[in-house]
């Protein structure tokens, strides 16, 4: 089934059809939220968030075609409010044990000590930047975002989506060479399938008792 057929079914209220649309998306909405806000747990709350708002007002969506964009339109509106709530940031010394394990359950012993090491790297650099900066970076390179669809989840220009890519880059390239370990931005973070069946049977026990 298309995404757009998909996405109509949803709104004709199909239960199921939504709960196809959650398994499609809920992985990179969990990642996104992850890397935005650098806890489990409250990205575990965020992604949950998004997708009872989501089934609330789907029927709203004029072009079902645009879901994505909307979609995490909604993702990252939630996520800002969270970090405003936190003081714009929430820094990696308060995270833990849980929340590395989050990220390399699935490696080896010796690919998780050198996973573990890039990933403190990468999110010393993600927690200094801006929210903005922060959510264009992880947009484009974690989420293969293009320039428009990136001006469109955050609702600015083109040309402003470029120039925080830039500033962004520049900051992020001088953090993790300050932290002597290479990296490249197709390191993808590994989720535990636990994890998202938890959340899909929340967000289906939410959404079913919601006003739609």
């Amino acid at each position: 089934m298309d995404d757009v057929t998909l996405i109509r079914r949803c709104q004709q209220g199909d239960v199921d059809a939504f709960e196809s649309l959650f398994q499609q998306y809920s992985t990179k909405a969990l990642r996104t939220a992850y890397l935005l806000t650098g806890r489990q747990h409250i990205a575990e709350d965020i992604t949950q968030e998004s997708f009872i708002q989501c089934y609330r007002e789907i029927k709203r969506l004029r072009h079902p075609e645009a879901f994505q964009a909307w979609f995490y339109r909604i993702l990252v509106r939630i996520s800002w409010r969270v970090l405003s709530k936190e003081k714009g940031r929430l820094s990696l010394e308060t995270l833990n044990d849980s929340d590395h394990e989050f990220l390399i359950s699935d490696a080896s012993v010796s690919e998780a000590v050198e996973t573990k090491q890039m990933q403190d790297v990468l999110h010393q650099a993600l927690n200094k930047l801006s929210a903005p900066l922060r959510t264009a970076i992880i947009l484009h390179y974690f989420n293969e975002f293009s320039i428009k669809e990136i001006s469109e989840v955050l609702g600015c220009r083109a040309g402003t989506v470029k120039s925080r890519l830039h500033n962004a880059r520049k900051r992020l390239a001088d953090e993790i060479k300050q932290g002597e370990l290479g990296f490249t931005f197709e390191e993808e973070p590994c989720f535990d399938e636990e994890v998202m069946e938890k959340q899909r049977k929340e967000c289906e026990t939410s959404a079913k008792t919601s006003t739609v």
